[in-house]
């Protein structure tokens, strides 16, 4: 096997791993071969090797067991959220461009499973309510009420079955955690948000996706228009694209 220059063996090693898990379909759980199966295949160093697997563990993609060896891990979103918190610019434009594909998304779903939800969703969607409720009448900071209304989000799309939907609305979340320090958002009318979540809940009750559509995209018109109100204000003479239902 031809090996590239000193700089790039790490690289040529974590692709031949990479290729491995691939080539011999590797799941969840399944074992990589040892660092010294591995250095003897590549005729590479196990010092090599040994970065190389440290690097795919810092990606999510293996973990290791002292003694046991390295094992492919359950596929999982902790290496890309990690990477959004240091690439993703927390301004205005990206925060607008986030919470417009998420209304897309979000009504789409909600709108699909709407017949899904059971009476103990509600029940627990409306327990989440009244503790954001109460949330609100103690005066709670906004990184408080932020990480509640993230968590009554994901649980309404506890049937979508779309593991990449919960993962966009904590990235979401921690876009709007950066723009508190950065910008200074913070929820204009803290009990017309409440209303607003008690509307999606009684929407969904009512079994008419029109409706639920609608209500949910009056409940994220509240951040539109925050941002809206800010973006014209740092670009004085950019007229703002308007959000309309679709």
């Amino acid at each position: 096997m031809q090996h590239p220059g000193a700089a790039n063996l790490v690289d040529f090693a974590r692709n031949y791993i990479r290729d491995y898990i691939v080539g011999h379909n590797l799941r969840s759980g399944d074992p990589l071969p040892t660092e010294k199966e591995l250095s003897s295949a590549l005729g590479l160093s196990r010092t090599v090797v040994r970065e190389a697997l440290k690097g795919l563990r810092e990606l999510g993609v293996t973990d290791s067991v002292q003694g046991k060896g390295s094992f492919l891990r359950e596929f999982n979103f902790d290496a890309v959220l990690s990477c959004f918190d240091y690439l993703v610019e927390p301004s205005l434009q990206s925060f607008k461009d986030l919470l417009e594909i998420r209304i897309y998304l979000e009504s789409a779903f909600l709108t699909r499973d709407v017949f899904l939800f059971t009476e103990d969703d509600f029940r627990e969607l409306g327990i989440m309510v009244d503790g954001m409720d109460a949330q609100v009448e103690r005066g709670s900071g906004e990184d408080e009420l932020i990480d509640s209304h993230t968590s009554f989000h994901k649980r309404l799309y506890r049937h979508s079955g779309n593991i990449f939907l919960a993962e966009l609305i904590t990235m979401f979340s921690m876009m709007q955690h950066k723009l508190i320090s950065i910008h200074g958002y913070h929820t204009l009318d803290r009990h017309e948000f409440i209303r607003a979540h008690r509307k999606i809940l009684d929407s969904l009750e009512s079994r008419e996706p029109e409706m639920v559509r609608g209500v949910l995209i009056g409940h994220f018109s509240e951040p539109l228009l925050w941002v809206r109100e800010r973006m014209a204000v740092e670009r004085p003479g950019v007229q703002p694209v308007i959000w309309r239902q679709p």
